[in-house]
């Protein structure tokens, strides 16, 4: 099958070149297409400058292994730079008209703090990346197409089909299996106290008006003894977070893999949607079964009592149901608020609604509209990020407190990942139920980081936050 591929990608390559050639061309890069008639196995692959996203619930999954064209940026104006990059690469492409392709397609991803200088355990990644691989497989239902990435030149073209190749066949190996791994997660308390001291401190900063909603975070390390599976880790999530956007990215030896449930954005020009998420609330587990029909009400006026009856929560529990609300209406109104000027029209309902996870639940409100001609992808991305569900607010000055007064560096925790085309379109998640995986190729170790944060306002327990972040460390920890 791949002799066949590789065969038709030639053939395709050689009539475009005759093509340009004869009318000139100025353009500097091509996109080869070829529908598979027999499927790929899609699946996170140790080759640097890999990608894997997946969307379950759309039944869609894209990879792209290599690149083709990678940039990276940081510092204040990193969103404009490379805006500036990406449309200059994007007027060297040959567009022949004839696919329906929206080319270059490219994966992006980027730091919470354009600043972040991406050291220690980051130091693989830098703070603001896009990349257009050499080899992308889109598969949505049962349709999968190959995409190649190829730069146009006079010079011989027989390394790239060698390195395409390569792609494919550790594409097409089987996975390693791997047992479930055997974990430590005991926490050192003296880490549990200090995080509870900075929890503290924050709803102190709340009390005295400074800010409204303060997002503390934390990392947690730990090794096994054997190599953890990514492509098993990744089909795990898949299987019990379908509602999630599935993400790795490996590079150098430290892959990245998140288990979102939030949309940054998600902009087809001109609609446009970004998903308001905040708020957490325990999944009982003697009950999951029979809330799952209630999960996608709307959270009205009466929320204690909605809470109650679709959460199945204490009466302890049931008083943070207003905390709950107002939470998470900083954030869904904030997200309005600054998609506002950028928009011919907007919309958002009044009540959240209520998403369900594997182990908890989370309150989403839909922010949908039309986007004025003269913003793209890039100008969403400035104006939202970062979103009051990963900083506070306001929100400017609750990420300076948290540079302040947070121990280590995010990285690409609560940044976001996805990917955009030369079309104006483009798909992002915010970076959130992630772990960072480097694995020692001789000694077969492997160290684990991962993140989780929790959303302080007032009435806020410094106890209770502590748990939240745990469970939602959980997602990745159980799926090992």
């Amino acid at each position: 099958m791949i002799n066949s591929l590789i065969n038709s990608l030639k053939a395709q390559l050689t009539a475009l070149n005759n093509d340009t050639k004869l009318n000139k061309s100025h353009y500097r890069y091509a996109t080869l297409e070829v529908p598979l008639k027999q499927e790929i196995p899609l699946s996170a692959v140790e080759i640097n400058h890999s990608f894997f996203i997946s969307q379950p619930d759309s039944d869609l999954t894209i990879v792209g292994l290599g690149s083709l064209v990678h940039l990276e940026t940081l510092g204040k104006n990193r969103f404009r730079s490379i805006k500036t990059e990406f449309s200059n690469i994007t007027k060297l492409w040959y567009q022949s008209g004839e696919t329906d392709i929206d080319s270059p397609f490219a994966f992006l991803g980027f730091a919470f703090d354009e600043n972040d200088p991406m050291d220690k355990q980051w130091s693989c990644f830098p703070n603001t990346l896009l990349t257009i691989p050499i080899v992308l497989i889109k598969k949505q239902h049962s349709n999968q197409i190959l995409h190649v990435n190829i730069e146009l030149h006079e010079s011989s073209y027989d390394s790239f089909f060698n390195s395409v190749e390569d792609y494919l066949l550790t594409l097409c190996k089987p996975s390693k299996k791997a047992d479930n791994i055997a974990l430590d997660t005991s926490t050192d308390g003296a880490i549990q106290e200090s995080w509870k001291s900075l929890a503290e401190n924050a709803i102190t900063q709340i009390q005295s008006g400074l800010y409204k909603k303060l997002v503390t975070s934390r990392q947690y390390s730990l090794q096994t003894l054997t190599p953890v599976s990514i492509s098993r880790l990744i089909q795990n999530l898949i299987s019990h977070y379908p509602c999630c956007t599935i993400f790795s990215y490996f590079n150098s030896g430290t892959t990245i893999v998140s288990a979102s449930p939030e949309k940054l954005v998600t902009l087809k020009h001109p609609d446009i949607q970004s998903n308001a998420l905040g708020g957490t609330i325990v999944r009982s587990k003697q009950k999951k079964d029979k809330t799952a029909d209630l999960a996608s009400q709307p959270a009205s006026a009466s929320l204690p009592f909605f809470l109650k009856q679709a959460c199945n929560q204490t009466i302890s529990e049931l008083s943070e149901g207003e905390k709950l609300l107002k939470e998470h209406q900083f954030i869904s109104q904030t997200i309005y608020q600054n998609l506002d000027p950028l928009c011919h029209s907007l919309k958002m309902p009044v009540s959240p609604f209520l998403i369900k996870l594997h182990n908890l639940y989370h309150l989403e409100t839909l922010v949908q509209g039309k986007l004025m001609a003269e913003y793209d992808l890039f100008d969403v991305i400035n104006a939202l990020h970062p979103t009051p569900a990963v900083a506070g607010l306001p929100t400017q000055q609750a990420k300076n407190w948290l540079l302040e007064n947070e121990n280590y560096h995010r990285g690409w925790y609560t940044g976001a990942f996805g990917w955009l085309d030369g079309h104006n379109n483009g798909d992002l998640s915010v970076m959130l139920r992630c772990a960072l995986i480097q694995t020692d190729e001789n000694s077969q170790q492997t160290k684990l980081n991962l993140f989780a944060g929790a959303g302080i306002v007032a009435g806020s327990i410094a106890e209770a936050e502590w748990q939240e972040t745990e469970l939602k460390m959980r997602t990745i920890l159980e799926m090992l």
